[in-house]
């Protein structure tokens, strides 16, 4: 663990800035350490509790104080050492202590909200990687659904981009009234694949009766023998990404396989193609040993009752992790705790970011607002957000997210978005208004937010 401790030109602004870890961790994220320190907090990072790519699940080999640490105990524990550090060095301590994060950073928020409610003030967690043992079986199991090299069920890549324009016909503009390549809430969308198919469809890169029913296995959930969920499905809108990224070219992909491998099974040679009904009871079964590492404590009293704030964003096209699996926890919790969506709103808010890929991997969507180092430009900020409402009491209904032209600040804005929380919907106003600033949108609550069972879209419970 590192503690970085501002002064001189950059002195110290009284706080305590917690940072993340990716994947199975394995490293300092010192990019966001670096970003944070220049806000002026105190900031302190971990490696998880082994050093590693995030990829690489070795080190958890017949190792479960490793994959313990993974789980908590190296973030708690970096945390109480921090506060020492500041309290020796400033003579004072820290005022509020932060913890921001991403991905398994935003599982690790999560993890401290539900375990240790004093160690943070205030929390940012985005795209969580929360049921993380449903998540590395959900991951793995595309393994199976796309097939091997050049089995039948496979796409091209040319024919994934098929796809994902048929998605933004009858998804983008038919649903929310702007023809900008973003779904601005796929949850919405019943999409019919049949219309992909060759016969229905004259484009040559139509699809077979076999790779159409592979694109409906690629948007189905994740059940147990018993018909319980498991995961939601991806989020539709994701899919040009995914294929991007290796997740349908019949590859294994690296963090699920190698935390079921390595942690589940112990046995570094297991193979990702003998996925099954036996692999996902056996990481539930391992769960409590490895320091409920799922992270999907619904109860979060403890940390209301210290007056923390947590707040929680989802890209909606996130390909690596269900952007709906955190919604799905916000239903969890008020579930659990028998709240009610204003009750949720004193302590906990969640915002789904449309078009946003997974963390720093960008989109089509207006996804930086200043929560990670990769997303410092954007002209609001997420992370001082955390800080008003923390400290002043300013609840932030919406999060203001910055789109770049290509991505790059140097070649300017090329639109902002206003992304309000669950349970509202951010909802075009129409009438010739122009998209591309936030006063053309507006949020209107969902009627029946919180159905989330058999018949509902999409299947939460």
């Amino acid at each position: 663990m590192e503690v970085w401790l501002p002064s001189g030109s950059t002195p110290w602004n009284g706080r305590l800035l917690g940072t993340r870890n990716g994947g199975l961790a394995g490293c300092i994220e010192y990019e966001d350490m670096a970003y944070y320190s220049s806000l002026n907090f105190a900031t302190v990072g971990d490696n998880g509790g082994h050093n590693s790519s995030t990829s690489d699940g070795s080190k958890l080999l017949n190792n479960n104080e490793a994959v313990i640490d993974l789980s908590y105990r190296s973030r708690h524990i970096s945390v109480v050492a921090a506060k020492q550090v500041i309290k020796q060095y400033y003579s004072q301590p820290a005022s509020y202590s932060y913890y921001v994060g991403c991905s398994t950073g935003g599982r690790q928020g999560l993890k401290s909200a539900q375990e240790f409610p004093d160690d943070f003030d205030g929390i940012l967690a985005g795209s969580s990687a929360s049921d993380f043992n449903h998540l590395s079986d959900w991951t793995s199991r595309f393994l199976l659904i796309t097939g091997f090299g050049s089995d039948a069920r496979a796409l091209s890549r040319d024919q994934w981009v098929y796809v994902h324009e048929e998605v933004l016909a009858q998804c983008d503009e038919p649903l929310d009234g702007v023809a900008d390549g973003i779904l601005e809430d796929p949850t919405i969308c019943e999409f019919n694949a049949a219309a992909l198919q060759c016969g229905t469809s004259s484009d040559s890169r139509c699809l077979t009766q076999t790779q159409v029913q592979t694109v409906n296995d690629v948007y189905s959930e994740l059940y147990d023998q018993n018909g319980n969920l498991l995961y939601p499905s991806l989020s539709l809108g994701a899919e040009l990404v995914a294929s991007q990224q290796g997740l349908f070219t019949g590859s294994v992909i690296g963090n699920a396989a190698n935390f079921i491998s390595n942690a589940v099974y112990n046995d570094s040679n297991w193979d990702p193609r003998s996925l099954s009904q036996e692999t996902f009871t056996r990481a539930d079964e391992t769960d409590v040993l490895h320091g409920n590492i799922s992270s999907w404590n619904g109860d979060l009293s403890a940390f209301r009752r210290a007056g923390g704030k947590l707040m929680m964003y989802h890209g909606m096209a996130d390909p690596n992790i269900a952007g709906e699996n955190s919604q799905r926890y916000y239903l969890h919790v008020a579930k659990t705790m028998g709240a009610s969506d204003e009750q949720l709103d004193d302590f906990f808010r969640f915002y789904r970011i449309s078009g946003n890929g997974h963390c720093s991997s960008g989109g089509e969507g207006a996804w930086e607002f200043g929560q990670i180092a990769a997303a410092r430009n954007g002209k609001s900020s997420a992370v001082q957000q955390l800080v008003d409402w923390t400290e002043k009491g300013i609840a932030p209904d919406t999060i203001t997210g910055t789109k770049f032209h290509n991505d790059d600040p140097s070649q300017g804005v090329a639109f902002e978005r206003s992304h309000c929380r669950f349970p509202y919907r951010t909802t075009y106003k129409g009438n010739g208004l122009d998209p591309n600033v936030t006063t053309s949108w507006t949020c209107e609550k969902i009627n029946n937010w919180q159905e989330c069972g058999p018949g509902a879209l999409p299947r939460l419970c």
